[in-house]
């Protein structure tokens, strides 16, 4: 089948491919408007201008009807690729809850250690002092006994 632009159809083209339009638009679901301007019957004797204007129509229709038919695939495939990104970013909102929670963890766990060391020094400490005084008591009153 010869090529759709404008310039490059003969009227034999024309002729032939209105048939192979009419096919190729009953393959695909075409809606009852279409129906009634393709299958309309000609009322020309077959070669006349307007006969060959109404297949330039036809044609462009065809032509229009194919850019519409490939806009709607790619809207319906950007839905679905806005669907994958919504997913994506619930997942990952999901994800960044969880780590704040693990990290809100971690840090509790971090300042108690903190705390229990401080804790474990500050005791060490002081036992190390009150033996140190007592041990200094002790000495006092065995020397001086």
């Amino acid at each position: 089948m010869a090529t759709i632009g404008k310039s490059n159809l003969s009227i034999e083209d024309i002729k032939y491919a209105d048939k192979d339009e009419k096919e190729t638009l009953l393959e695909h679901d075409s809606e009852p408007d279409e129906d009634m301007i393709f299958n309309r019957p000609s009322t020309s004797n077959g070669i006349s201008r307007a006969d060959g204007k109404m297949d330039s129509v036809r044609i462009q229709i065809q032509e229009v009807t194919h850019v519409m038919r490939d806009n709607v695939m790619k809207v319906m495939e950007r839905g679905e690729r806005l669907e994958d990104l919504q997913d994506a970013s619930d997942r990952l909102t999901l994800a960044g809850n969880q780590f704040r929670e693990a990290a809100k963890k971690a840090q509790r766990r971090a300042w108690l250690q903190n705390v229990k060391s401080r804790i474990i020094i500050v005791s060490v400490t002081l036992m190390i002092v009150f033996f140190i005084i007592v041990l200094d008591i002790l000495a006092l009153y065995l020397v001086l006994r």
